[in-house]
């Protein structure tokens, strides 16, 4: 194992939350009265961070809805709908996995910090981490400067670092800390997306721990 730090992101790469988040925007247009509805697959090609682009691709219209007043509104939709989320098949066998070689992982994610921490307690893997990560409000900006904070407070060096992400916005993050990447095209974006970054992609958790 050539890494020493895992940093992981959350939404769509251990917890799957891809069908909530389409159930809940679809929810909130209709709230809105917009004639939009999305599908998984046209979700997929217009999700990205920051989230006031994603609004703004679906086609929301912030003189009439400005962008707090919706992100508010959907993270109380996304709540109500958060029980029926799971983590993905394998998350715990790789988390294991990666534990048992006592390497140490890490969560960085634009998830609201105390929904985040209570997502992951649902499920009883908090021990897995050595940091937990994420920001103060719900507006998900993104999470740059956020592992650019945990690599400088850590004082560690980018090179034993691997992210894993679901996103262009993870290789993003990745990149801007010089760290190596590794996308799973089983989240909120599509392979096709993904693929153009030019990092490895894996179809699923499962196929991690080969890449590692």
């Amino acid at each position: 194992m050539k890494y020493k730090y895992i940093a992981w992101d959350w939404n769509g790469t251990l917890y799957d939350d891809v069908q909530i988040g389409i159930d809940a925007m679809n929810e909130m247009l209709r709230l809105k009265d917009y004639n939009i509805f999305l599908t998984l697959e046209k979700y997929r090609e217009i999700f990205c961070f920051p989230i006031i682009d994603y609004y703004k691709r679906i086609g929301y219209d912030f003189s009439r809805h400005p962008f707090e007043e919706l992100a508010e509104l959907y993270i109380e939709i996304y709540c109500s709908m958060q029980d029926k989320a799971q983590l993905y098949p394998y998350s715990k066998e790789v988390l294991d996995s990666l534990k048992n070689q006592c390497i140490s992982q890490v969560i960085i994610s634009a998830c609201e910090k105390t929904r985040l921490k209570q997502q992951i307690n649902c499920f009883g893997i908090s021990n897995y981490f050595d940091n937990i990560v994420g920001i103060d409000d719900n507006l998900a900006k993104g999470k740059m400067q956020l592992a650019q904070q945990w690599i400088k407070d850590k004082g560690l060096s980018a090179k034993d670092i691997v992210f894993i992400g679901d996103t262009t916005h993870d290789y993003e993050v990745a990149k801007s800390v010089g760290c190596d990447c590794i996308l799973v095209a089983d989240g909120h974006q599509s392979i096709n997306r993904l693929s153009q970054t030019g990092e490895n992609v894996v179809s699923s958790l499962c196929e991690v721990i080969q890449y590692l």
